[in-house]
Formats: C-alpha cells, structure tokens, sequence
C-alpha cells in the first residue's frame, strides 16, 4: 500500500507489519540488533500522571528540575536512544513526539563536512552575477566489487549551456534508499578547476535488506550555479 501510495507511513496500513516489512525487520535485528516495527510501533508511557509502565520500546514523558516537559526514546534493550529539548506544555511535547515518529525519511545534514567543504571553497573566486544551470556526470561503475576494496568515483560537473567546467565545489556521493528511509552519504570530495572529480569510498554493504548499493553523485548547488544530480548506477558489494 506504501508504494501505491495508498498510505504514507507503514505503521498507517492494515497490513502492517507486512511480510516484506518483517523480512527487513529481521535483517535490521542481525546488523544494528534494533528492531524497526518496534521503533514504528513504540507506545508512549506519560510519567507526569499515574499510569501503567509500559514495555520497551516506548516513548516516556517527563517533566525535569525546571517543571519542563521533555521525552526520552527507549530501544527494545532499555537504552535511551533520543532525549528531546524542553517544552513549556505536555502539549507541545506530544507534537514533539509525533514530528518524530513523522520525520524518518528526513536527510542527515553533517556540519563536520559543511565546514571541511567550506575551507576549499573559500579559495576558489566566486564567477559574475547571476545563476547558472548545472549537469553533473558520474561515469560509469563496476556491477560488482568486494568488501573493503576501494572505489573511486569519478565525473565531472559543467555549465548546462556551455559545457565549462565549474571548479572549487563539493560533491556528495549517495546510496539511494527505498522512499521511507533516507540515503545515505557514503563520500564527498571537491571538483577541480576543470569541473572534474575523484572521490574514493571504502566498499561495504550499507542496506540490511541486499547487497547493492545505488549509487548517484549530487551538486547541491550555490549562489551561482543551481544544484544537479547524476544517473544512478547500481553495484553489488560481495
């Protein structure tokens, strides 16, 4: 029903949980020992009133030293894996509570990178007014590779119009992931000043469900030049 559309979290269809979704359940329980029906289907235990103690996993709510509201999220082993901010109402932490259980297929945004990234663009100058369009290559991949062996990752990135290249800028390389979860970042590097790009990445399985990875290559654009993406290329890592 998911990828009809039909509904648009898991934990929203009757069927749920699936056999597909139990088969990557299992897998998930084998590689990071955590169960993904467990997270979609944790309860909420509120120990700011008198209630029953629920089981892990769970969500329980709280209210600090300062008379703040707050959540902590227990995995299925009783570790805290998520501890929210402070809230004035039990209200508020609620909603808290839901935008995170909404929000798994938000992208991570890695300000250890953002600042590594901004150090080479800095010495790179910045062309005239105005934004120009961008098309990214990623050049062709192996259909396999072994465990630990080492990829490179090579394109080029190039005005749309003129086909220059565009230097001095960073580009990520993702594994594209099913529409519920979100892709993963597996290396990044900068172009040259001809636009051209060679981004090594250590190969390994980063899905529990298979052994291929997706692999596309993404310019997320700056003041001057809009974003673009490569063609996807998938390879099995063995």
């Amino acid at each position: 029903m998911l990828l009809n559309n039909k509904v648009e979290f898991c934990y929203e269809c009757e069927e749920f949980p699936c056999e597909n979704l139990k088969h990557i359940d299992k897998r998930c329980q084998t590689f990071f020992r955590m169960s993904l029906i467990d997270n979609l289907n944790s309860h909420i235990e509120d120990k700011t009133v008198e209630t029953k103690k629920l089981s892990n996993p769970k969500y329980e709510v709280f209210t600090d030293i300062a008379s703040k509201f707050r959540f902590n999220l227990s995995a299925s082993n009783g570790e805290i894996i998520a501890a929210s901010e402070a809230y004035e109402t039990k209200q508020n932490v609620l909603r808290g509570i839901e935008a995170v259980q909404n929000s798994c297929d938000a992208e991570i945004q890695d300000l250890t990178i953002d600042q590594e990234a901004e150090e080479v663009i800095d010495v790179c100058e910045e062309p005239g007014p105005g934004v120009s369009d961008t098309v990214l290559e990623l050049s062709s991949l192996p259909s396999s590779v072994n465990s630990d062996s080492t990829v490179t990752f090579k394109g080029r990135l190039m005005l749309d119009e003129s086909g220059e290249g565009v230097g001095c800028v960073k580009v990520d390389i993702f594994d594209r992931d099913p529409s519920f979860l979100r892709d993963d970042l597996l290396a990044f590097g900068g172009t040259e000043v001809d636009g051209t790009f060679a981004i090594d990445w250590i190969a390994k399985q980063t899905d529990f469900w298979d052994e291929s990875v997706e692999i596309y290559a993404r310019f997320a654009g700056t003041q001057n030049y809009r974003s673009s993406k490569s063609e996807i290329y998938t390879m099995r890592v063995l």
